[in-house]
């Protein structure tokens, strides 16, 4: 599959759009590896080899059911077009290492780092209670971050241009998943000493967005959002 498909965007996330609108099953289109968040952003989800884990504060990984209803999500078939062993990488410098081998500013990639990490650092939001409403800075605030180290496990996420940086994250966005599949969240910093960094190109973006009332009538800041995704995502 040449194209990542995606369910609504980050700018719509970012805006306060939280409400499970698609089914994952409507989404997923038998796709292997990918990345989003659960209904009310409850958990952050990790798409690998098909299966669908959410991590959420206070509780253990647990896997998304297909009946699940997703808010915002990016999901491709993953055959990598390149592999390479890279060393002593890190959130700083991975960038750099990916520029010996492609020129990507302009492109959509999808990524993956395999290997025994020296450190992951990742967050987990809280699950929300019946009748909250709730508010993206908020969520964002609270959220859990652990710190992993010496950690067998892979980030999984894409590359996206700045041009596209309201639609999805913009730079690199990844979820790690470790090998036990027990971990798992969405990745604030890394140091890896040796892994497999593996790509591939993705020339299509398929986006399909909310069908609700409330999305279609919501009003959205714009000069807000740049700045709420980069503090939030980031």
């Amino acid at each position: 599959m040449s194209k990542i498909i995606q369910f609504s965007t980050i700018g719509a996330l970012m805006a306060g759009y939280l409400q499970g609108d698609r089914l994952f099953s409507q989404v997923c289109c038998g796709c292997n590896f990918g990345l989003g968040c659960s209904a009310n952003l409850d958990g952050e989800l990790t798409i690998y080899d098909g299966t669908a884990y959410e991590a959420t504060a206070g509780h253990a990984l647990q896997t998304l059911d297909f009946e699940s209803k997703v808010p915002f999500i990016q999901i491709t078939n993953f055959q990598p077009e390149q592999s390479h062993i890279i060393k002593d990488v890190d959130h700083t410098t991975i960038y750099n290492s990916m520029k010996r081998f492609i020129q990507f500013d302009n492109i959509l990639l999808a990524v993956s780092v395999q290997g025994t990490f020296r450190k992951v650092i990742v967050r987990r939001p809280h699950s929300s209670y019946t009748g909250e409403d709730r508010d993206v800075s908020k969520i964002a605030a609270s959220q859990q971050v652990d710190t992993y180290c010496q950690v067998k496990g892979t980030l999984i996420g894409f590359w996206t241009p700045e041009l596209f940086g309201r639609i999805s994250v913009p730079r690199f966005h990844f979820h790690f998943l470790d090998e036990s599949k027990r971990k798992s969240g969405h990745v604030l910093e890394f140091d890896v000493e040796q892994a497999q960094l593996s790509f591939e190109e993705k020339p299509t973006l398929e986006i399909t967005n909310p069908k609700k009332d409330q999305f279609k009538q919501m009003k959205i800041d714009i000069n807000m959002l740049d700045e709420m995704i980069n503090r939030v995502e980031k």
